[in-house]
């Protein structure tokens, strides 16, 4: 039958039904065979890119997460040099007498801290009245202590207007110190 079909064309025909079998012919290899695999090889592509964009997140946050971790490793170290009674309180009223303002205290209150797993950080509120800048300057120079976790968070420095020459301070000073298993709530 297609013998016999392709017989009754003359030459003209036959190229004419030659060429668009051979272009059926290679819209189907490509639809079949070609297709699918560029769409494959992109769709490869696009995953390679998303898969490194991810790694790359991940090699940061392992950065940062032994970043942290060093972090809470000199902690836990500076913690363990203190002795075991440290108090921020007691800390800070001797280093207040060292400065020569314990006389000018005019309050000191704890603030609630908030504990996470294994520490907290202890606040508290101190304000000074009547001193000198010098007065300021060597208190603050005596309470920030890296090596003991201790460091100003606030402070608020007022003229007073009785005395110019002497100032108000409020501030806020704050250590990290490990929660005990009493205050971790087990």
């Amino acid at each position: 039958m297609i013998k016999a079909f392709w017989e009754k064309l003359d030459k003209k025909q036959r190229y004419m039904v030659a060429g668009a079998a051979a272009f059926v012919f290679i819209v189907f290899f490509f639809e079949v065979i070609i297709s699918p695999f560029s769409e494959a090889k992109t769709r490869l592509e696009r995953n390679v890119v998303s898969n490194q964009l991810r790694l790359q997140e991940m090699v940061q946050l392992d950065a940062e997460f032994t970043r942290q971790n060093s972090r809470m490793a000199a902690m836990k170290q500076v913690m363990s040099s203190r002795t075991a009674d440290f108090s921020l309180f007691s800390y800070l009223e001797k280093k207040a007498a060292q400065a020569g303002v314990k006389g000018n205290i005019k309050y000191m209150n704890t603030v609630q801290p908030a504990p996470s797993a294994a520490f907290e950080e202890a606040l508290i509120d101190i304000g000074l009245e009547k001193i000198t800048i010098k007065q300021l300057a060597d208190f603050l120079y005596f309470v920030e202590s890296p090596g003991d976790l201790v460091r100003v968070k606030r402070i608020n420095v007022i003229k007073m207007r009785e005395d110019p020459q002497y100032l108000s301070a409020q501030m806020q000073v704050s250590s990290i110190v490990a929660l005990t298993p009493s205050r971790r709530g087990n």
